[in-house]
């Protein structure tokens, strides 16, 4: 169980996983500072107000760093699990926490940091990847074609824009699954016995009212930001309520850890 758990360190923090990670940040990086370049050389060229550059500039370097707070918390989350490199590369790019830790818990349930064996680790890394990839393959193969064939014809209707109710219902699906996940923890989820990283084939049955809790309080921080945005108009937290909402929800989380609730 000691090598074991060594072996699994010493992929988590393999060298050539932060080369993978620093490639990646370095990539995004580049493409986003040549884009900007292009964008910037464009304006000159179309003679646009200074003051209006600046302004964009501003604002868009505010829209791009402080929703990082969210994906940086995000990081800190799963290092416990994973290590830093892993959540590094998946989070710097292309994911979100729900989904990330999501897809971790579907690969290896019941697989702790503290059991987890190399071949949770390769499970979970795999299934990271696997399912996102596809979403940025075929944008990049198909996108042009089916938005000319299938989202202009289906967010345009009537005159009317189908488009934010489309996107809205997707959103409100997501936000009900998360719910009924969090809601049927009261009446008891299955956990498996890991013993050396191994299922055993036992199986005992808990339950959480702390998942529901904190959706909850989470659900509540977020309406009570979009309030001060909307109606008392402070813009300025706009980029702020969803790292906000996060660190509210975790904080609780920890809290009611703390005073034994689980």
């Amino acid at each position: 169980m000691i090598f074991n758990a060594l072996a699994v360190n010493e992929v988590k923090s393999a060298w050539w996983l932060y080369v993978i990670g620093a490639f990646v940040t370095i990539f995004i990086i580049s493409g986003s500072l040549f884009f900007a370049y292009k964008a910037y050389k464009q304006s000159k060229e179309l003679g646009m107000d200074k003051e209006n550059i600046k302004k964009a500039v501003i604002s868009s370097v505010s829209f791009s760093i402080l929703p990082s707070i969210g994906i940086f918390i995000g990081v800190i989350t799963m290092s416990g699990f994973l290590g830093i490199a892993l959540p590094w590369i998946r989070l710097s790019v292309l994911g979100a926490l729900h989904y990330e830790l999501m897809a971790a818990d579907l690969a290896v349930e019941g697989v702790t940091a503290a059991n987890m064996t190399v071949e949770n680790f390769i499970t979970i890394a795999f299934t990271m990847t696997i399912a996102i990839v596809w979403g940025v393959l075929f944008t990049l193969f198909f996108f042009k074609k089916y938005q000319s064939k299938v989202v202009d014809k289906a967010t345009k209707k009537e005159g009317r824009s189908f488009g934010p109710l489309l996107f809205q219902s997707v959103f409100i699906g997501l936000i009900s699954a998360y719910f009924g996940d969090a809601f049927s923890k009261i009446f008891g989820y299955k956990v498996r016995e890991i013993v050396n990283g191994s299922y055993t084939g036992n199986e005992t049955i808990e339950t959480t009212i702390v998942p529901l809790i904190v959706f909850v309080i989470s659900f509540v921080s977020m309406m009570g930001f979009d309030y001060l945005v909307t109606k008392k108009k402070i813009k300025w937290l706009e980029n702020f309520q969803l790292s906000f909402s996060m660190l509210i929800g975790m904080t609780s989380a920890v809290l009611l850890g703390l005073g034994g609730l689980y």
